[in-house]
């Protein structure tokens, strides 16, 4: 048998942003959607803390339309 080569995976959480979150108004204007708290937390952190126990995984990366400042606070800490 050959040798096993190592793979890393990389993630993509989907975060929208097209529609700018008009249903959530006035809520959706100071914050995205993602960001809203859920159990005292940002959405996305729940998806983000689910994808850390994958063993591999080496990158995640947040694809959609808002402004990159809005999430850099939040991927800051």
């Amino acid at each position: 048998m050959g040798a096993r080569t190592h793979l890393t995976l990389k993630a993509a959480i989907l975060v929208g942003g097209a529609q700018k979150g008009t249903r959530f108004r006035p809520l959706s204007l100071q914050l995205p959607k993602p960001l809203f708290p859920i159990a005292g937390v940002p959405l996305i952190e729940h998806h983000i803390e689910k994808l850390s126990s994958l063993r591999d995984l080496s990158e995640i990366f947040l694809l959609g339309f808002y402004p990159a400042d809005q999430f850099k606070e939040f991927v800051d800490r």
